[in-house]
């Protein structure tokens, strides 16, 4: 695990740090109030839990996950689980060292990648920075992947986000070299995807990467 809070398997911790979570996510402007979706792996290495389609994130409570397995059939809950089950199942199955995920739409992350120039990469779907920011940056940062826009919630996004998430790949800050089992993944005109051994792992990637990218906005307006 990633930190010492989640050294041991314990359900109804890990609900509530996923629910605080998508709270804190929700009240810094994160995502919207039925924005983003979050899940974690459950003590069955096959089953995830994961949060609900359109439900207010200002209100999500530990009862309102839904446990699923990696087909996404419900086998726990009453509402129905994020449209993007499909690409958090296809974490799950390619990286077995991956627990977490969260998915935000980061807005100066966003904004970044509206304002800056790509280029394609011999992998269809998934492009590099065409110019490397001239600050330092986050290891974490350096070796994140930019995919292509697919439709919210669809196999085609599950799918390349799958690929993306498991081989080796140019990564989109540095060009010349090559990374394995990323742990962000950018999905333009989207959001982003954090990956962790834990939710607070997913949680700090997401944060970061927003942190970073305010910086770098802030630079282009100064």
């Amino acid at each position: 695990m990633f930190c010492d809070l989640c050294s041991s398997y314990d359900l109804n911790f890990f609900k509530t740090e996923l629910v605080k979570s998508v709270r804190s996510f929700f009240l810094n402007g994160l995502v919207s109030v039925g924005g983003g979706n979050h899940s974690f792996r459950s003590e069955i290495k096959n089953q995830i839990w994961i949060t609900p389609s359109g439900y207010p994130r200002s209100h999500l409570k530990d009862d309102d996950l839904i446990l699923i397995d990696l087909e996404g059939n419900t086998i726990l809950g009453n509402l129905r689980p994020t449209i993007e089950v499909p690409f958090h199942t296809e974490i799950y199955k390619n990286r077995n060292d991956i627990n977490a995920i969260c998915h935000v739409h980061n807005p100066y992350t966003m904004g970044f990648y509206l304002t800056t120039k790509l280029e394609s990469t011999k992998y269809e779907g998934i492009y590099s920075l065409k110019e490397l920011p001239s600050i330092k940056l986050p290891k974490p940062i350096e070796d994140s992947i930019i995919i292509e826009y697919k439709q919210l919630g669809s196999k085609a996004l599950g799918k390349i986000v799958g690929i993306a998430s498991k081989m080796e790949l140019i990564p989109s800050m540095s060009i010349s070299e090559s990374i394995s089992n990323p742990k962000i993944i950018i999905l333009l005109n989207h959001g982003i995807i954090g990956m962790g051994k834990c939710i607070h792992e997913a949680k700090f990637l997401v944060e970061l990467y927003e942190e970073w990218a305010k910086c770098i906005m802030v630079k282009k307006v100064l």
